[in-house]
């Protein structure tokens, strides 16, 4: 299947709005001002747009996870570590959930953007870009596949792994996921097919939200925004054994600022507020 007309740059193509092409252009750029040439932009390169042209290949069994053992020794011991009473697949990605939902307590202040998945552990990360980033990386540790999803309007990034035996979506920075009434994990394309699940969850499920927000807060962001059928959601794979191809370099929050990211971020907030119509 020809996916190069709904990937990276050429997603704008298939967009419908002038206003959604902006959004994403925009998007693109300031994870650039954001970042640098580091890898949460490099990425974007990858990303594949959720469609109904790409939701078969999306949403398929992959094949197998890259990691091979013994390659980030330091982060196979951090996992040990959170998983060292897991039993279960489930058991081990809600430990990791919790683990990276809770990392920014570790540390008072955010010192610079990006880093390894290594120093995103050492500085206690709070980014959203990067924690996604983060769990799949984690969870392919423990031979489970993920990838990182994008929210272009909403401006936020999370992640499914593949677990059970079908795709399912994790919040890492909010302690977010869903369940089913058989208690099956949703991904993100079966919640915006069906928001009546945001709804409807069960009081142990709410208690995963980070103390930084109520459950009743993110559940009306995502039920009114990032799963509406006006959010562009976009897919990117990726493995820690593809580490080569992606710059880590770090880019201070002054230098993001003299870059100008608040000046595109007062845009994208423009034109996030003219898509979803609030």
């Amino acid at each position: 299947m020809n996916l190069e007309q709904y990937m990276g740059e050429r997603i704008p193509e298939v967009l419908t709005t002038a206003e959604e092409k902006e959004i994403y252009q925009v998007n693109w750029e300031q994870l650039h001002i954001n970042y640098g040439d580091n890898v949460e932009w490099q990425r974007l390169k990858k990303q594949i747009l959720l469609c109904d042209v790409t939701r078969d290949y999306l949403y398929k069994e992959p094949h197998f996870v890259k990691y091979r053992k013994g390659t980030r020794p330091w982060l196979e011991q951090a996992v040990e570590t959170v998983i060292k009473n897991c039993t279960t697949e489930r058991e081990k990605v809600l430990a990791i959930l919790i683990y990276c939902r809770d990392l920014y307590k570790t540390h008072d202040e955010q010192l610079f953007y990006g880093g390894t998945e290594e120093e995103l552990i050492k500085k206690g990360e709070n980014l959203c870009e990067c924690m996604g980033r983060l769990m799949v990386s984690l969870c392919e540790i423990c031979g489970l596949p993920g990838r990182i999803v994008m929210h272009v309007v909403g401006g936020h990034i999370v992640c499914e792994i593949f677990l059970e035996g079908s795709w399912s979506y994790f919040d890492p920075r909010c302690g977010m996921f869903y369940l089913d009434e058989n208690d099956k994990f949703l991904s993100i394309d079966e919640l915006v097919k069906n928001p009546k699940y945001i709804l409807e969850q069960k009081e142990w499920v709410r208690q995963f939200v980070s103390s930084k927000w109520t459950y009743k807060q993110r559940m009306y962001r995502n039920y009114n925004l990032l799963f509406s059928k006006k959010e562009i959601q976009c897919f990117c794979d990726y493995s820690l054994m593809d580490a080569n191809e992606y710059n880590y370099d770090w880019k201070s929050l002054k230098n993001a600022e003299r870059d100008g990211l608040f000046v595109i971020n007062k845009r994208y907030d423009e034109l996030a507020e003219l898509i979803f119509g609030v």
